[in-house]
């Protein structure tokens, strides 16, 4: 009987290493995966508790609901975020303390300031309905923003009756603001630095048309729109939304910063420019003639 051939060490370590091998081929896959995933992420927007931030120039906007000073309005966000997207904004939606005027009107500015610190002075934007209008207004008064939309903003909280009908006499005092502070802190009565568009429905019984009427006829930076409906006249008409966006868009564009151009493409520029203005005639006082230098 022939004895059998002694087995190679090498040979039995074959086997095994051949069927690690697509698993070593995955393990180095999922690894290249994790070390680009990050990278193809930040490509896109990306939640944070700050709102949607992303990639590029694109201006962010600040978003402030109503709600009298005392509520949120849980509709606000899902009415404003796709015309905000489709008008080229980051949206950020601004949560303020209710019950306390004094400290929405902090917060809000303190959002404010914190995009401008990060994305520059000319790329920051406000929209606010309500009371939310009258927080962007503020906003938009003291420059805090390059421009700002009002829906139905109480530009005027000396003169204001409905919420005493509506809360009570002490309304104003539980938003901890007497007469002084109503005062400083009404639109109307404050200069206006930036430009503001007021959306104002023709029979709001909330905000009253006139109010809005005499803070645009105030200021040459105010314009208003006043449109069919009530207080909530965007909710029936959401293509009012999307036209505000469009009106902050539109100058967001103005403002936007030139795009970078590469040195070599800075001294072609210029070669072009000077060999254009030697070549080409120009009509002058004296009919056309050639420009030398």
């Amino acid at each position: 009987m022939t004895p059998a051939a002694p087995t190679s060490p090498r040979r039995a370590g074959a086997g095994p290493a051949r069927s690690a091998a697509p698993l070593i081929a995955l393990l180095a896959a999922a690894l290249c995966f994790a070390l680009l995933a990050p990278a193809a992420g930040a490509q896109g927007p990306m939640e944070t508790d700050g709102g949607v931030t992303g990639p590029g120039q694109r201006p962010q906007l600040l978003l402030i609901h109503g709600g009298s000073f005392l509520f949120e309005d849980p509709e606000f966000e899902s009415l404003t975020r796709d015309a905000a997207l489709a008008a080229g904004f980051v949206p950020h939606y601004v949560t303020y303390p209710l019950d306390n005027l004094p400290a929405a009107v902090e917060r809000v500015r303190g959002e404010a300031r914190r995009l401008r610190e990060k994305f520059g002075l000319d790329r920051v934007y406000a929209y606010g309905a309500s009371a939310g209008g009258t927080l962007a207004a503020l906003l938009s008064g003291d420059e805090l923003v390059s421009a700002a939309v009002a829906k139905a903003p109480v530009s005027d909280l000396v003169t204001w009756t409905w919420p005493l009908t509506q809360y009570g006499e002490s309304y104003w005092e539980s938003l901890g603001v007497g007469q002084a502070a109503r005062e400083r802190l009404s639109p109307i009565r404050r200069p206006q630095l930036a430009p503001l568009l007021l959306i104002q429905g023709r029979a709001d019984n909330v905000v009253p048309p006139s109010m809005n009427e005499a803070f645009a006829a105030a200021y040459p930076r105010v314009k208003l729109w006043l449109v069919a409906g009530g207080h909530l006249t965007e909710r029936v008409r959401p293509f009012l939304v999307t036209r505000a966006m469009e009106w902050l868009a539109r100058i967001a564009a103005r403002k936007a910063p030139a795009p970078k151009v590469e040195s070599g493409e800075k001294a072609k520029s210029a070669r072009t420019a000077v060999s254009a203005r030697r070549t080409s005639p120009a009509k002058g006082p004296g009919g056309p003639h050639m420009l030398l230098n």
